[in-house]
């Protein structure tokens, strides 16, 4: 029965997945929207999180500031749309994958929770080391500056929303490597017999990512990173046997 109507849903119309394709955006899009409606009322609370960095690198919020009339607006909607959008992210990216599910006959619905389960995991972890190793990044970089530091809130936000994402979307490294060891791309020896170079790619991931890529917040970046890539190899030895 369930062969069935997989072939059944295989067989629909063109214009049906495009009908429901085209249903799940706008599912996606009004999600996004009513999120944002909350994000935009306890605005206050976003921001401090996204000041974490800032404060935690011994700055405070009055050394940000707008160089326009309209600037603190703008920063405000363009915060309110990037925390919304990143957060729902991984839901957006559900929603759109049960639609593509079918067409993945090779991937059963176990294993297509199972990723999707990690790959929030990751992805939120990702966002929460961003903005509790960005206090490095942000007192390197602002350690040049001999005088009064003041920030362009536009060009912090934007700073913080990035290295956010790049992070969350890094961390998915594991969960990746995981996938093509199970479809046998990846050869599990060759990663445990290479574990020096193993650490180096992670080294080298880490230094493209990390907004300073100075030493200490390279090898905060990095141990984490390589201790997830250590745990899938766990479990893919584990799941293997």
């Amino acid at each position: 029965m369930g062969m069935d109507r997989k072939r059944r849903r295989m067989k629909k119309p063109f214009f049906d997945h495009l009908k429901e394709l085209n249903t799940r955006i706008l599912f996606s899009l009004l999600l996004i929207l009513i999120f944002g409606i909350y994000v935009y009322i306890e605005y206050h609370f976003f921001v401090e999180i996204l000041n974490k960095p800032l404060i935690d690198a011994g700055y405070d919020q009055s050394n940000i500031f707008a160089l326009t009339i309209y600037e603190g607006f703008q920063v405000k909607i363009t915060n309110v749309f990037l925390i919304s959008l990143i957060l729902l992210l991984p839901l957006t990216l559900l929603n759109l994958g049960v639609f593509l599910k079918p067409a993945l006959v090779d991937l059963s619905w176990l294993s297509f929770i199972f990723y999707n389960i990690f790959f929030t995991i990751f992805y939120y972890l990702g966002i929460y080391s961003a903005l509790n190793l960005g206090s490095y990044g942000i007192e390197f970089l602002l350690s040049f500056n001999e005088n009064e530091v003041i920030l362009r809130s536009q060009n912090y936000y934007q700073f913080i929303t990035r290295v956010a994402l790049l992070f969350a979307i890094t961390f998915q490294l594991p969960l990746v490597t995981l996938f093509l060891l199970n479809k046998r791309i990846l050869n599990i020896q060759l990663l445990t017999e290479n574990r020096a170079e193993l650490f180096i790619f992670i080294l080298i991931i880490s230094a493209i990512v990390t907004p300073t890529g100075d030493p200490v917040s390279l090898f905060v970046f990095t141990i984490p990173l390589y201790v997830l890539m250590e745990i899938t190899i766990f479990i893919h030895k584990k799941s293997s046997k």
